[in-house]
């Protein structure tokens, strides 16, 4: 098919002249195919200036600006001339849309950076799933693609900033379309495997079998789908082009620690597709979820011990089951609409014991999760060592003012798995609540290790509430491990703890004090970055590091920054800190340019004790009314006044541990009880009896955190 081109050239630079690639805006008007660019602000984090069709619209070409400008980062060279690099797409954060009527070749010009590259998909990367068109060699500074489908595209930077000094689009414009439709099948990893053609009205049949497909081990082929992840049958007329999905889910299995949630007010869910579910007399209604016919049922099967909670349009229902594994019949009503079904295998079902605690079996992540649901105000939560794996949970919120206490930090671990990557998709946690306190466990989000299925923005915790405490915690992920997202008011206080990561692995607003906290960098082709505040301008004090540790790797010894500044005033101030790996000689690096940072240090030193003293920002594009990096004393940034506060929170005494007295038991007081590390019981003091004798016991404090053991 002959198609006459129109080539349309999009120049991100400070200063455009659209004569000067022989395109003017009458040119640029009279193109008939309908497209669309649009910049996104999903995170407001490198494109927070960019509104809809600020690239193009009515004929027109607008220059980015503010924080997508990126000046200092190369040269590319289009048609013969050097143009400045001047968009920055971030990692995962930051995509262009752009929308096209007909099939159309775009090419990029970039700057070359090893293992950086973009991404084009047919879907959001950020927001659902994760199959892609295409993927541009990160070595290759002018890169063509040909998208034979119209449709919506994604743009996506991976392995980094990817700066673009412009691309090109060439698509026909003489309104003619494909002969016949097309249909193309991704591969369950997202990978085109092939297309086919068939005539208009011809009814569907699959090209590939399931022997065709990658699927990996313990999952299974659950389909084909579009692009609304709906079921396409054999048989359907094929009236346009299509695009099917290979779909493929893990293998449910009912055992002890296994969680479900069936997502029923879905047009997307199908009973077939789940091993432990069966609907009968049923069918989907709306997005109020499945209507039920009289004897209509859902049945579950679970390993045991079970909660099952009947999510409808009214209130839900909650059953608990203690017996053998079964089969769960249930029979909704029918006036009433199934929204959901949440089904939680657990070794035993939690129940307050008489110290006040809620006692989850060791290693039960459905009991942890289903806890967590349920947990009222002043709840104690309590983990022996043992790995409480959430599966591919996200976002699991803790939405109460609780207490969650581990037996010890390196033998807790809770820890998901997720599918993708990104900040508001891949938490572990998520604190809501205010006056929440943690103490003695690790919290893993698992994009970080190599078993992981995803990699980028991996959040340990993401934490929106006011006071919340850590002690003794280990917080594991990659980029923004810890991320502070409360109000400008929040205030934290960490303890004790140990957080990792490698680039902004603390972000986030806020006055959080970090008291004696190891920071350790792990393995990063790029240099590694702590902190990336995003302070409010009413945020006095932001992130207070006091004598706080700094190591990681080898292959990072000079090799990281303290921070770099996220968005609005950021505030990061270090005091008494100790560097047993070398930073880099700045000290600081930039993300975005014109911000007035708050960067402080004091008394900066080496594991030798040599003094740091030559950090600074110049030329880092941050306003000429920042802050002076070095302070004369730390009067300032006192303890007493950015925790305490107005109100005199004092989370220093909350986190205080108690050292148990055996000659002096308080009969009141509540004790944990180990037998050479394994965990006993939680008892009160009263309850103690010659039986625990030579066994150790460690004393509460009043959040539930338990101090240092000594022998009974």
């Amino acid at each position: 098919m002959q198609h006459r081109l129109a080539i349309l050239t999009v120049m991100l630079c400070a200063l455009i002249h659209v004569s000067a690639w022989g395109v003017t805006a009458d040119d640029l008007t009279t193109i008939s195919r309908s497209y669309t660019f649009t910049a996104d602000e999903y995170t407001d984090n490198g494109t927070s200036e960019w509104i809809a069709h600020t690239l193009y619209a009515d004929g027109r070409i607008f220059t980015p600006t503010g924080n997508t400008v990126a000046q200092s980062k190369g040269r590319s060279v289009i048609h013969g001339q050097s143009h400045l690099n001047c968009l920055r797409l971030k990692n995962v954060q930051n995509r262009l849309v752009f929308r096209v009527a007909d099939t159309c070749t775009i090419t990029f010009y970039t700057e070359i950076r090893e293992e950086r590259g973009v991404i084009v998909s047919k879907h959001d990367r950020t927001r659902t799933s994760d199959p892609y068109y295409a993927m541009q060699p990160a070595n290759s500074p002018v890169w063509s693609i040909h998208l034979d489908e119209a449709g919506t595209y994604y743009l996506s930077g991976y392995g980094g900033d990817y700066f673009i000094a412009g691309f090109s689009i060439v698509l026909p414009d003489d309104g003619s379309v494909p002969d016949k439709p097309v249909v193309r099948y991704f591969d369950a990893n997202g990978k085109l495997l092939g297309r086919d053609t068939a005539e208009t009205g011809a009814a569907l049949t699959y090209r590939y079998a399931v022997s065709d497909l990658t699927i990996p081990a313990g999952q299974v082929f659950r389909g084909w789908r579009n692009g609304d992840e709906r079921k396409v049958a054999e048989g359907t007329p094929v009236t346009d082009d299509i695009s099917l999905f290979a779909k493929a889910t893990d293998i449910e299995v009912a055992a002890v620690g296994n969680y479900f949630c069936y997502d029923m007010a879905k047009d997307n869910f199908y009973p077939e597709d789940h091993e432990l579910l069966t609907v009968s007399g049923g069918t989907y209604h709306s997005n109020l979820g499945w209507s039920f016919n009289n004897g209509g049922s859902i049945a579950v099967q679970v390993a045991g011990c079970a909660v099952v909670i009947i999510m409808t349009d009214g209130e839900p229902t909650t059953y608990r089951y203690e017996g053998a594994a079964t089969t769960l019949t249930f029979n909704p009503k029918q006036e009433e609409y199934v929204r959901g079904v949440k089904v939680y295998n657990v070794a035993t079902i939690p129940a307050k014991n008489d110290a006040g605690y809620y006692v989850i079996s060791a290693g039960d992540g459905a009991a942890l999760l289903l806890m967590l649901e349920t947990a009222q105000d002043g709840d104690k939560i309590f983990l022996p060592d043992g790995t409480y794996d959430l599966g591919h949970e996200t976002l699991t919120p803790i939405h109460a003012s609780i207490s969650l206490i581990g037996q010890s930090m390196d033998g807790v671990l809770i820890v998901n798995h997720p599918i993708y990557s990104g900040m508001n998709c891949a938490e572990t946690l998520v604190l809501q609540a205010d006056n929440i306190y943690v103490q003695d466990l690790s919290i893993r989000c698992d994009v970080s290790y190599p078993t992981s299925l995803a990699h980028g923005v991996g959040i340990a915790v993401q934490v929106q509430g006011d006071k919340c405490i850590f002690k003794h915690v280990s917080l594991q992920g990659n980029q923004d491990t810890y991320y502070s997202n409360g109000s400008a008011t929040q205030r934290g206080y960490i303890e004790d703890c140990r957080i990792e990561g490698t680039v902004d692995y603390i972000c986030g607003g806020g006055d959080i004090w970090f008291e004696n906290v190891l920071l350790y960098n792990n393995a990063r082709k790029n240099d590694d970055v702590i902190i990336a505040p995003a302070t409010k301008a009413a945020t006095r004090y932001g992130y207070v590091f006091n004598r706080c540790t700094i190591d990681g790797v080898a292959g990072q010894t000079g090799r990281w920054h303290l921070g770099r500044g996220w968005k609005h005033s950021p505030a990061g101030t270090w005091l008494n800190t100790t560097c047993k790996l070398p930073p880099s000689p700045q000290g600081y690096t930039h993300m975005n340019a014109g911000l007035k940072v708050r960067f402080h240090e004091f008394n900066t030193r080496m594991a030798d004790d040599t003094m740091i003293t030559g950090h600074n920002i110049i030329g880092l594009h941050y306003a000429a009314d920042s802050d002076p990096i070095y302070l004369d004393n730390a009067g300032i940034y006192t303890y007493a006044n950015v925790v305490k506060g107005a109100d005199k929170w004092d989370a220093a005494a909350l986190a205080a541990q108690v050292k148990a007295n055996p000659a002096a038991i308080d009969a009141e007081a509540t004790y944990l009880v180990e037998d050479n590390g394994a965990f006993v019981a939680i008892l009160k003091g009263a309850q103690l009896t010659a039986e625990h004798k030579s066994k150790t016991i460690r004393q509460a404090n009043g959040r539930g955190g338990f101090g240092e053991g000594t022998k009974y």
